[in-house]
């Protein structure tokens, strides 16, 4: 029940065409993030299919909706698409678990998550379990280079704390402001 990137679109064309069924084709280009001639062509397809239908209310004017075929392939794509991000978080759910089970077991008993991701949330959901406190979130909006003002301020850390890198970008930025400030790896920070 994978996903590919086609079926996305497809279920991304359904959904603006549900809410906007006046969109036209440079709109849907735009907000698929795909050419004009590949939205068409595309368009095309869905119509063959049955899916969609499309009617002229004016010379350069169509007006796009989904037919029941296309309501019910809407439904199995958006049921696909659920199981997929299910999957996704219990298999990262397991990873942050498995992460943290190591911490415990070394006697980290508090923690700072250094960058805000969906990891960081998964990591904050998962923290009491393993009676790891959530000290601080050290955000990433501003980063602009190690050395910047911009950077955060750093946690002073005591005897079983922990910084976890959980940010998703910027992350050689991160260590290297980390080591700039001589937090040392394993023994002040450790990266997810």
């Amino acid at each position: 029940m994978s996903m590919d990137n086609e079926d996305l679109r497809t279920l991304a064309l359904f959904e603006k065409v549900e809410k906007n069924q006046g969109i036209n084709q440079r709109q849907l280009a735009k907000e698929l993030g795909i050419s004009l001639g590949l939205t068409n062509a595309f368009i095309q397809k869905v119509l063959q299919k049955g899916w969609m239908r499309a009617r002229q209310v004016s010379a350069r004017r169509w007006i796009y909706f989904l037919t029941p075929q296309g309501g019910m392939e809407k439904s199995r794509l958006t049921a696909n698409y659920l199981k997929r991000s299910i999957d996704y978080f219990r298999d990262l759910k397991q990873r942050v678990n498995n992460k943290l089970m190591e911490l415990a077991a070394q006697g980290i008993k508090g923690l700072h998550v250094y960058g805000r991701s969906d990891l960081s949330e998964v990591v904050t959901l998962c923290l009491p379990l393993w009676e790891i406190e959530l000290l601080s979130t050290i955000t990433t909006d501003h980063l602009t280079s190690p050395d910047s003002p911009d950077m955060p301020l750093l946690p002073e850390l005591h005897a079983n704390q922990l910084i976890l890198i959980t940010a998703l970008e910027d992350v050689e930025m991160i260590k290297t402001h980390l080591l700039s400030n001589d937090y040392k790896e394993t023994e002040h920070w450790v990266y997810f």
